[in-house]
C-alpha cells in the first residue's frame, strides 16, 4: 500500500551529543536506549489523510540499534480511521524507510497505546509528553559567552530517517510505560523536519 508522510521529528536518546551511532553505527554506551516521535504535518495512506496524527516511540536495545532485540513501547494520537492507517507503516507491513528498517530491529513491542500525546514544538527545545509515561524536553545549546542560542546541525546525505538534524540535549527524557523504563537526561537529541514514503525503499543486499 502506497503511504506519504512530511512530519515534526523529536529524537532523543542516551549516546553522547552528536550520536556516534550515526558515525560508526555503535552507541557510547554499548547499547541504545531512545526515543522518536513525529507530528504528521502532511500525509496520507491509501486515500487516509494523516495530517495531525502523532506517534512516539521508545525502544531499548541491548546493544547496537543494528543488532536488534529492542523492547519498544508504542503511543499513537489519532483518530481511528488514521491508527489503522498508521500501523501498517509502524511495523513494516507497509515497506518504506525509516520503519522498514527501524520494525525489522524491535523483536518486542508494548502496546500501541492509543492515548493522548502533547507536543509543544520549538524546535531545539520542543517538548513531548504521553501523561507521566513518557517525557522529552529537549534543550538548544547556548553560546557560553553571549548567551545566543547555538544550532549544530548533524547532516546526513544518506540518513535513512533524517538529512539534516539539528542538534540538541534534553532536561528530561524518561520512559516508564508497561514495565519498559529508562530515565537518561543530559544527551543527545534532534530535530529535524522530514518526509518518509513507500517510494523510499531499503537497498537490495549487495550480491556476493
Amino acid at each position: 500500500m502506497s503511504w506519504r508522510i512530511k512530519a515534526n521529528y523529536y529524537e532523543a536518546c542516551n549516546c553522547a551529543l552528536g550520536c556516534p551511532c550515526n558515525m560508526s553505527g555503535f552507541p557510547t554506551h554499548g547499547f541504545c536506549e531512545g526515543t522518536v516521535g513525529f507530528y504528521v504535518t502532511e500525509g496520507e495512506r491509501d486515500g487516509v489523510d494523516l495530517k495531525d496524527a502523532k506517534v512516539a516511540a521508545a525502544v531499548k536495545w541491548p546493544g547496537a540499534i543494528h543488532e536488534g532485540n529492542g523492547v519498544m513501547a508504542l503511543f499513537i494520537d489519532a483518530t481511528e480511521e488514521q491508527q489503522q492507517a498508521l500501523l501498517p507503516i509502524l511495523t513494516a507491513e507497509d515497506p518504506g524507510l525509516p520503519w522498514e528498517i527501524l520494525a525489522a530491529t524491535v523483536s518486542e513491542v508494548h502496546g500501541p497505546f492509543f492515548e493522548s500525546i502533547e507536543i509543544d514544538d520549538r524546535d531545539t527545545d520542543s517538548r513531548v509528553q504521553v501523561g507521566d509515561k513518557l517525557v522529552i524536553q529537549m534543550e538548544s545549546f547556548k553560546n557560553p559567552v553571549t548567551g545566543e542560542k547555538h544550532e549544530p546541525h548533524m547532516v546526513l546525505k544518506d540518513g535513512f530517517i533524517f538529512k539534516d538534524g539539528q542538534i540538541g540535549t534534553t532536561s528530561t527524557l524518561i520512559l516508564d510505560a508497561d514495565g519498559v523504563t529508562f530515565d537518561h537526561a543530559g544527551n543527545n537529541a534532534y530535530y529535524s523536519h522530514v518526509e518518509w514514503s513507500s517510494e523510499n525503499r531499503m537497498a537490495p543486499a549487495a550480491q556476493p
